[in-house]
């Protein structure tokens, strides 16, 4: 009889044991799976202002982006960007592309197709994106449709 309380005592503590891990489990799986927020950064930017002096006239000067009417950044989610040059035609005649990062207060932009990295500090003001600070910044809009009236025939 004393055996028969000593087992029934184990599979009591057995099913307890694997219900507490079970719980763990799906509570950790649970967690887990949380969609993040997509990052504000994400999406389409129309330059619209720069200070005199900023870090983006290292390519802008350049021919053949210096014939831009509009320029473009847009960010995906999965840390790639182009950057569109657009003429008064309203086509596409130059597309930048590469990679984007957020590390602390800063985003380091690394084109692909030239030579080029940027690291600048970045923030918003109402619906604008600054990269920069102070006297060296560039301000992008989101323009949530803008690139539909582009011609994208560079691509």
């Amino acid at each position: 009889m004393n055996t028969f309380f000593v087992s029934n005592y184990k599979t009591n503590v057995m099913k307890r044991v694997l219900l507490i891990v079970a719980f763990l489990a799906i509570a950790i799986g649970g967690y887990a799976k949380k969609n993040k927020a997509p990052n504000p950064v994400c999406g389409s930017w129309k330059y619209s202002n720069a200070s005199s002096i900023n870090d983006f006239q290292r390519i802008s000067n350049q021919s053949p982006y210096k014939e831009a009417s509009t320029e473009y950044l847009v960010f995906f989610e999965n840390n790639e960007f182009r950057h569109d040059f657009i003429n008064a035609k309203k086509q596409v005649y130059k597309c930048l592309k590469g990679k984007w990062k957020i590390v602390d207060d800063k985003i380091i932009i690394t084109y692909a197709d030239i030579d080029f990295q940027l690291m600048l500090s970045y923030f918003f003001i109402d619906k604008d994106l600054v990269l920069g600070q102070n006297f060296n910044h560039v301000i992008f809009t989101k323009d949530a449709n803008g690139m539909e009236n582009i011609n994208l025939a560079s691509k």
